[in-house]
C-alpha cells in the first residue's frame, strides 16, 4: 500500500455528508464568503486593491473629510491596522490627509487621481458581484441583499 502524505487528506469516496452544517446558516456564509474572496482577487487582479483597501476608498468618497479613526470603526478594523491600508491609497495618490493635529485626526480626502481609480474599480466590483450573484434573479439577490444586511445589523438600499 502506497504511504500518504500526513498533509494530504485521503480523497473522499463518493458524496460528503456535512450534516448539520448543510443548513447551518453560519457555515454557508463561510463558504460564501470564500467564493467572495476568491472572485475579489480574480476581479482585481493586477491592481494591488484589496478588500479592505477598496472599501477606505469607497468610505473616503462616500464621506469626504472622514477622520481614520470614524473609517476604522464604519470598516469594524483596528486603527493600528487601518495605517498600512492609508499608507497605500496616500502612496498610489489616490487620497489626501487634510490638517490635524496628529494622523488619527487627519481629515480624508480623494484626490481627482483617487476619484479616476475608483471609477474604474467600481466596474470590476460590479462585474464582481454580478459573478457572484450569477444564476440568482434581480429579485432573489435583492432578498439576499436584505438578508445578509439584517444579519450584520445594516439597512440595506
Amino acid at each position: 500500500m502506497p504511504r500518504r502524505n500526513a498533509r494530504q487528506p485521503e480523497a473522499p469516496e463518493g458524496a460528503v455528508a456535512y450534516g448539520a452544517l448543510q443548513h447551518a446558516i453560519g457555515y454557508l456564509i463561510h463558504l460564501a464568503e470564500l467564493a467572495n474572496m476568491q472572485g475579489f482577487s480574480r476581479a482585481f487582479a493586477g491592481t494591488g486593491v484589496t478588500p479592505a483597501r477598496f472599501t477606505a476608498l469607497e468610505l473616503i468618497a462616500c464621506n469626504p473629510g472622514i477622520r481614520p479613526s470614524t473609517l476604522a470603526t464604519a470598516m469594524a478594523v483596528e486603527r493600528s491596522n487601518l495605517v498600512a491600508v492609508i499608507r497605500f491609497l496616500e502612496a498610489r495618490g489616490w487620497v489626501a490627509a487634510g490638517a490635524g493635529s496628529n494622523r488619527r485626526e487627519k481629515s480624508l480626502t480623494l484626490t481627482a487621481a483617487g476619484e479616476a481609480a475608483l471609477a474604474g474599480l467600481r466596474l470590476r466590483l460590479r462585474a464582481h458581484d454580478a459573478a457572484l450573484a450569477n444564476g440568482c434573479a434581480p429579485q432573489e439577490r435583492r432578498q439576499l441583499a436584505r438578508l445578509l444586511a439584517r444579519i450584520v445589523g445594516a439597512r440595506a438600499g
